[in-house]
């Protein structure tokens, strides 16, 4: 590949990042996913050649440097979970994530309608503990009140599965103040500021010219479902670029560096860490437990005649590639056609 295709490449990646959050090593994890291999060097090269003043903005020594360290003994060992609820007000879209603590792997992220449904922690949860197969021996939480639910749960399913496990001595939920589960709030920043901010950007900035009709309860309903799939389409390729993620080195670090997040989870002997932490579950439980918890309405934005027909009125145009620089011109095309119809 020439350095004309690769620029022109970054800059049709750069499209989706107009707030100028993404550094050289985010712009080559995501080009790479894309099959475009370009080297850390060259990539700052072009990118300083562009905007000199956000590459310099986004150095390590003009950022807030954390003084305090974590540790955990290995994957599985504690999971972390938490509501982000910046996009909530402006779109009316939350979002819910679990986390592992050792690898930082992200384990699931999702948008949801109402990330303070009691109902949803315990869901998501369980989606999680399908995917591996089992639960973690302690899980990390806050305080919130839709979290009660989901202790009483984790709690006694560990009691069942992994009944040698004290709970005074090793507690199967931990609840502490939203801003101490480390964790979890660590990865919410860089996804608010390299992701989500630019969803909210695109988003407020392209209404106008949409004709978007704030009053309209169907431009409403329509709008949401539209920018929902797009919000939840980022998180989607987030959680495979978090996993291929490699994190620099820090000698000073309590959890392991030098490798990539999915590195850390799949092979933790290889980093100093404990393997088989895992508590597992038959996966005919999960399933029944699944089949009563896991409700379409948390995550679904509409009620289910709306979303039959948003999605057949999406599926009309083509099913266009749900990104937030096409967002309005989805919603748009989608009115349209609606309005055509009758």
């Amino acid at each position: 590949m020439t350095d004309i295709e690769k620029a022109l490449s970054v800059l049709e990646l750069r499209e989706n990042d107009p707030l100028n959050r993404w550094g050289c090593r985010k712009v080559k994890e995501k080009l790479r996913l894309d099959g475009v291999h370009v080297t850390r060097d060259w990539t700052m090269d072009f990118l300083r050649s562009e905007n000199v003043e956000a590459v310099a903005n986004r150095h390590p020594l003009t950022r807030k440097q954390h003084k305090h360290g974590l540790y955990s003994a290995g994957p599985n060992e504690e999971w972390c979970v938490d509501g982000h609820e910046k996009l909530l007000t402006s779109m009316g879209i939350g979002v819910y994530g679990i986390t592992d603590k050792f690898s930082r792997l992200e384990l699931g992220l999702w948008a949801t309608p109402n990330p303070r449904d009691q109902d949803l922690p315990v869901a998501m949860w369980l989606r999680v503990v399908k995917k591996l197969g089992g639960m973690s021996v302690t899980l990390t939480c806050d305080k919130g009140t839709e979290l009660g639910r989901l202790i009483t749960f984790a709690t006694r399913l560990r009691d069942t599965f992994q009944p040698c496990l004290d709970e005074q001595t090793v507690p199967t939920v931990v609840a502490t103040k939203s801003v101490k589960n480390i964790t979890r709030e660590r990865a919410w920043r860089p996804l608010w500021e390299n992701e989500l901010s630019n969803v909210a950007y695109e988003y407020k900035n392209g209404q106008i010219d949409a004709g978007y009709q704030p009053n309209d309860d169907f431009h409403q309903a329509i709008a949401r479902w539209t920018w929902a799939g797009i919000v939840q389409e980022r998180l989607d390729r987030l959680i495979e670029e978090n996993s291929y993620h490699k994190v620099r080195k820090q000698k000073d670090s309590l959890l392991p560096t030098g490798g990539r997040h999915i590195d850390f989870f799949s092979d933790p002997t290889r980093y100093n860490g404990v393997a088989g932490l895992l508590v597992p579950i038959p996966e005919a439980d999960i399933d029944r437990l699944l089949a009563e918890h896991d409700k379409v309405h948390l995550t679904r934005f509409g009620d289910e005649n709306q979303v039959i027909l948003f999605e057949d009125l999406y599926h009309s145009i083509g099913s266009p590639r749900l990104v937030a620089k096409d967002g309005w011109k989805i919603f748009s095309t989608m009115i349209e056609l609606y309005r055509s119809r009758f």
